[in-house]
């Protein structure tokens, strides 16, 4: 009995529900950097295994689909098993030319831009190509779908929106710089920034201009909507909040140092590294702090500039630096809750699904940590919820005794009645 109700716990702990995908930089159309998927202890988190890679990953992040992860290291793509980390295929661009977009997955596909000028379409299954778009200058966003489209951004200046079937261009919209920001979609417009300062609102059918916002700085960083909101980062070291619809600053907050880091948003907050090494809590509604955390003690020489990007999941979130560390912090206080130092800098975004935390370093590695549930505290659960039990079943064993000890006492007596009454009886006949 014991034996199995220790497997039977081992089974509910171990089981999960079908895990979250996280197809795309900052997860999902509007950028929220947010998943369903819950780690519950973050603090039991283990290295589960890892992939070195053939070069060392920057700003690509993974993508996660199905059993399969997605991501970019020197001038290649690879896809890796997400619960082994055994390679499944890797793709080759053009050597010299790296892969720092995020790749981005649709259906039976994943695209992807390299500094090669190319935005790619590969069959996600095994990596052979299906079509590539060529813009004038390297691709460092990354890819957003929505519908039948891809949009990216190009160090070309411009936007463009692909055909993700085809390879086809439908539009593209002309900046007054690189477009290194990753586009975020809600309802009927794409939203991003610009080298040339400034952050833009499109149509995302037409590519037609419905507002534009000036910062005081290049605009690396990708927004993050929600509701009525849109959150991005400047190198003018501030974050910002439009309103969406109209683009009127609502309110901007001001930090250390320049803001390449993605905004992710979850309840009442939002969440953004800076390149002077603090992560910021910022209250979504008024801009006011509402915790900051240092990461590392690196020299200015060396510093440990923040341009990873938040991932959320539950109360947590998780995010890298340049002091070759990834972090988990409460999201309500800021405590740490649970760090790994790689071999290099973490300019990588962690990608949270089912119970595992992915993210590439510049070690050239992929890394990926689970949440380990040891024998020990099963057996603990066991001894906890078991022995109440057993203890319970043992006391009604022995209700049941007694209760079985009276009644045929009872009987005894019963028959003892009957026999001396049928003695009186058979006397007075006589």
């Amino acid at each position: 009995m014991k034996t199995l109700f220790t497997i039977i716990i081992v089974m509910l702990v171990s089981q999960s529900s079908v895990a979250e995908d996280w197809p795309m930089f900052r997860h999902d159309l509007e950028h929220s950097g947010e998943t369903s998927d819950v780690i519950e202890n973050p603090e039991d988190l283990e290295l589960k295994w890892e992939f070195e890679t053939r070069s060392l990953i920057r700003s690509s992040s993974p993508a996660v689909s199905g059993d399969y992860l997605y991501i970019g290291s020197g001038y290649s793509l690879y896809c890796v098993d997400k619960n082994t980390g055994e390679l499944i295929w890797e793709f080759e661009t053009e050597v010299g030319y790296p892969v720092e977009s995020s790749p981005a997955v649709s259906g039976n596909y994943v695209y992807f831009g390299s500094q090669n000028n190319y935005l790619y379409c590969l069959d996600k299954y095994n990596g052979e190509l299906k079509w590539k778009f060529e813009t004038e200058v390297g691709v460092r966003s990354s890819p957003t779908i929505s519908g039948d489209y891809v949009y990216i951004g190009s160090e070309d200046d411009h936007i463009y929106c692909i055909d993700k079937n085809t390879g086809e261009l439908k539009w593209k919209f002309e900046t007054g710089d690189d477009v290194a920001s990753s586009p975020a979609i809600s309802g009927d417009y794409v939203y991003f920034g610009s080298y040339d300062n400034s952050i833009y609102c499109l149509d995302k059918n037409t590519g037609e201009l419905k507002w534009k916002f000036e910062t005081g700085d290049d605009v690396c960083s990708s927004p993050a909507i929600y509701e009525e909101y849109i959150y991005i980062g400047s190198q003018d070291k501030h974050v910002y909040c439009l309103d969406k619809n109209t683009g009127k600053l609502l309110w901007k907050f001001v930090t250390g140092h320049e803001v390449w880091s993605s905004p992710a948003v979850s309840d009442n907050y939002v969440y953004v590294g800076s390149t002077d090494s603090y992560i910021y809590c910022i209250d979504k509604k008024t801009g006011e702090v509402e915790w900051k955390f240092k990461t590392g003690g690196r020299s200015w020489t060396s510093p440990n500039w923040v341009w990873s990007s938040p991932a959320v999941s539950g109360n947590h979130i998780y995010i890298g630096s340049f002091d070759n560390s990834i972090y988990c912090l409460d999201k309500n206080t800021g405590k740490l809750k649970w760090k790994f130092e790689t071999g290099d800098d973490v300019w990588s975004s962690p990608a949270v699904s089912g119970d595992y935390v992915y993210v590439g370093s510049g070690d050239g590695r992929i890394y990926a940590f689970k949440e380990i549930v040891s024998y020990e505290n099963v057996t603990e659960i066991n001894e906890e919820v078991e022995n109440p039990i057993e203890k319970e079943m043992s006391e009604d064993k022995q209700e049941i005794g007694s209760i079985e000890s009276n009644i045929l006492l009872i009987i005894g007596v019963i028959i003892l009645v009957l026999i001396i009454l049928a003695a009186i009886f058979l006397k007075l006949k006589k």
